[in-house]
């Protein structure tokens, strides 16, 4: 378990405070927000990244990312390879004293490069071979939210300051991590991971609304998936990804929900996704002859 400190997750926002209230003055009257709504206030710097990324309310939260994939040799352009349908389901508990904790599930399932069309298996065409897709499960996964800071399993995303711009709050967070590779012992596994996640001002400091309406886009750069058949080649793959919450895995684009059904079906009963699973855990089956 990594955590955080107070310091590194609510800090940095202490300019935001001035800069928030002169814009926003004449927002509060209008949209009903108490006067004394401070975003350099600690407790609501906390409260603000909780209703943004999820909830203060004991709820579930559904939402739903598109991210094309590029290969990145390390030298060149990048190269298309495909796109993902990503889609979580968080499950969040407010706990009393401003703690909030959250259990996560998250799937994916690969698609022809801007498309919707499933792939049935993946032509690399860095290599010219042909291979079978190992579609992407990670949870449950754990996180809790608290005045002391930010406890996460695996990498903890780094709260950078808050920023006011027109009418929207922007929270960006990053993961530059590394830790011991689950799949190639005795190597490690880098991960640089990018997210910006914006909201109304009114809808973040309004105390009626406990989950904001959000836009997100994402940007990651990983080692290549073991499935991808790249071997030692240098380099890996690089993401883009945009996405926002959905009221319910109901609200999914029909030819996303029929592609769940399919390739990720553990999402749809996750009271029952008892084992923990990440991104690697079917090839690691598959290796092993278990599967």
């Amino acid at each position: 378990m990594h955590s955080m400190t107070r310091r590194t997750a609510l800090g940095g926002v202490a300019s935001l405070g001035t800069l928030a209230l002169a814009p926003a003055v004449a927002q509060k009257a209008a949209a009903g927000v108490p006067q004394d709504f401070n975003l350099a206030d600690p407790l609501t710097a906390l409260r603000t990244h909780v209703k943004m990324v999820g909830s203060l309310g004991t709820e579930t939260v559904h939402s739903f990312f598109r991210l094309n994939l590029y290969g990145d040799m390390g030298t060149g352009n990048f190269v298309p390879l495909f796109t993902m349908n990503n889609i979580l389901v968080d499950y969040w508990e407010a706990k009393g004293d401003d703690r909030y904790e959250m259990r996560k599930y998250e799937v994916g399932f690969y698609t022809k490069i801007d498309s919707h069309e499933p792939l049935e298996y993946f032509d690399n065409p860095l290599t010219g071979k042909r291979h079978n897709i190992h579609h992407f499960r990670l949870g449950p996964v754990p996180r809790i939210y608290t005045p002391e800071g930010i406890t996460a399993m695996g990498y903890t995303p780094k709260a950078l300051p808050l920023e006011l711009i027109g009418d929207r709050i922007f929270l960006a967070t990053q993961s530059i991590e590394k830790m011991p590779d689950m799949v190639r012992p005795g190597e490690t596994n880098y991960v640089n991971s990018f997210m910006t996640i914006s909201a109304l001002f009114t809808d973040v400091a309004n105390p009626q609304v406990n989950s904001a309406p959000i836009h997100a886009q994402l940007q990651n750069k990983n080692r290549w998936q073991p499935w991808m058949g790249m071997g030692d080649r240098p380099g890996g793959t690089v993401a883009r990804g945009f996405g926002t919450k959905i009221s319910s895995l109901d609200a999914l684009p029909a030819d996303v929900m029929a592609g769940v059904r399919r390739f990720v079906p553990e999402i749809l009963d996750t009271k029952n996704w008892k084992e923990f699973m990440f991104e690697d855990t079917e090839y690691l089956r598959e290796r092993a002859g278990t599967r």
